[in-house]
């Protein structure tokens, strides 16, 4: 790789230039044919009662001419989705800017998403845009810009090459792919009435783009916030926050959050009970997605993944840490990221074992008892002197399902032994049992909560011990 030479200045002109002078950018959109698929799908997988409602909702598809023609198809037999036979099942998630942004063929976003039926787990792997990739006949350039050189090419078949170009990087079939613009990603979640999403840190942006490029400063409390789409856009595009946010890696741990997030959301009872919210978040995919999956995957693949738990939804980004298979580089005067010893043949390995790091994770943190964890307010203290470690603590139990109020510092850091303080009248054993579990050690209960400071609004207080920390 060392030898070649690689222009990476260039890549965003190119990524933004048209295909041809005077033609305007192309405008993706879903077929009528997948969007009424799509919504009567709603009503196929029964999710949807047969009300007044629910029959103006069917009488709206009457403005699709081709209803009566694709009725066959719908009420037909669920079409098999590629992978399905392998046990594994991969899409390509992409997001980009879109008309009216700055590089709007640039995919900023770059997941694959995979579903192993079988055990109904899912893994979200981000891929950094940084990473150096070749693109042929460009040479080699930053991975974002593989969308954006496909439309230069073949105008509509971006996500296309981005696809398959990914496939031979990560070395497994990667048949499906969806696109959407940042338009489409807030009108989607409006469409919802907004996603609940858990912030592990308070944070702020004080150079976040605007959309007349200038900048503004955002802001992000610790705990759990209700976000409209705008608000979840701005907590997935942040690049500079401080407090840690500052890096495209940390951004990639948000946008999985925020997909995590818009998954329960979409598939929730509510959303499939509302004729107004389907429609609604139908007419915002319309025009600002492109997906390769046909409307029998759709309904298939519905069926499949509306009950998975977001406990059975394991993450990973590839970073530059110090055991990370990417290291950084400046290249033809750019900062870019490459595999370590140029071995591709790490990236692969990860992608390949996924499930069985994920199956480790599981393992080492125990499902929550019950479906009650997120009635609990939980504060923790950090009585370890580790910078951190609460932090890292209370994130794990927020994937968990548990409301974590408050994190701070104890009052020393003189705790070999962590303590759980019970604040609540009782009933409450399993869910203390399940925490002394997920931290790890053997920690001690308390109910004299008269000896600690703690928030007047917390059900459990939790003093991390030495015995809490990993090793």
């Amino acid at each position: 790789m060392a030898q070649l030479k690689v222009n990476l200045l260039e890549s965003k002109r190119a990524a933004v230039a048209p295909a041809h002078a005077g033609t305007a950018p192309a405008r993706f959109f879903i077929s009528p044919l997948l969007l009424a698929g799509v919504f009567l799908s709603f009503f196929i997988l029964g999710r949807l009662s047969l009300t007044e409602t629910g029959s103006i909702a069917l009488a709206e598809l009457n403005q699709f001419p081709i209803l009566s023609q694709m009725r066959h198809l719908i009420m037909s037999p669920d079409r098999k989705i590629k992978g399905e036979d392998e046990d594994r099942i991969n899409i390509l998630l992409l997001g980009m800017g879109g008309e009216g942004h700055d590089g709007p063929n640039l995919t900023d976003t770059i997941i694959v998403a995979s579903y192993r039926p079988s055990t109904q787990d899912v893994a979200l792997l981000s891929i950094p845009r940084d990473l150096l990739v070749p693109i042929p006949p460009y040479g080699w350039r930053k991975i974002n810009a593989v969308n954006a050189f496909g439309e230069l090419n073949s105008p509509g078949r971006g996500s296309e090459l981005a696809r398959t170009t990914m496939e031979g990087l990560l070395g497994v079939d990667i048949p499906y792919h969806v696109r959407v613009d940042f338009d489409g990603f807030r009108e989607m979640i409006d469409a919802v009435d907004g996603i609940d999403i858990y912030v592990e840190r308070s944070f702020t942006d004080y150079t976040y783009p605007t959309e007349n490029h200038g900048i503004q400063v955002v802001s992000f409390e610790q705990g759990w916030q209700h976000m409209d789409g705008e608000e979840a856009l701005r907590f997935a595009r942040s690049r500079h926050g401080n407090a840690g946010e500052g890096s495209d890696f940390a951004r990639a741990k948000r946008q999985q959050k925020v997909l995590s997030a818009l998954k329960d959301k979409m598939l929730s009872a509510d959303t499939f009970r509302s004729p107004v919210v389907i429609a609604n978040t139908l007419a915002a995919l319309q025009s600002h997605i492109d997906s390769n999956i046909h409307i029998g995957e759709i309904l298939r693949l519905m069926k499949m993944v509306r009950d998975i738990d977001r406990v059975n939804i394991s993450h990973k980004v590839l970073d530059n840490g110090r055991d990370s298979t990417l290291v950084d580089r400046i290249i033809g005067g750019a900062y870019v990221l490459v595999p370590r010893n140029n071995d591709w043949q790490l990236l692969r390995d990860v992608t390949e074992n996924i499930f069985t790091e994920a199956e480790q994770v599981e393992a080492d943190t125990p499902p929550p008892p019950s479906d009650r964890t997120a009635d609990y307010a939980v504060e923790i203290l950090n009585g370890t002197g580790v910078p951190g470690h609460a932090r890292e603590m209370a994130g794990e139990l927020s994937k968990l399902g548990y409301t974590i109020i408050k994190i701070g510092n104890a009052a020393n850091f003189d705790f070999s032994r962590s303590i759980i303080v019970d604040l609540t009248t009782g009933g409450a054993d399993d869910i203390l049992e399940h925490i002394e579990q997920v931290l790890g050690g053997d920690a001690a209960r308390d109910t004299e909560s008269q000896a600690y400071d703690h928030s007047p609004e917390a059900d459990i207080l939790i003093i991390l011990g030495r015995d809490s920390l990993p090793g």
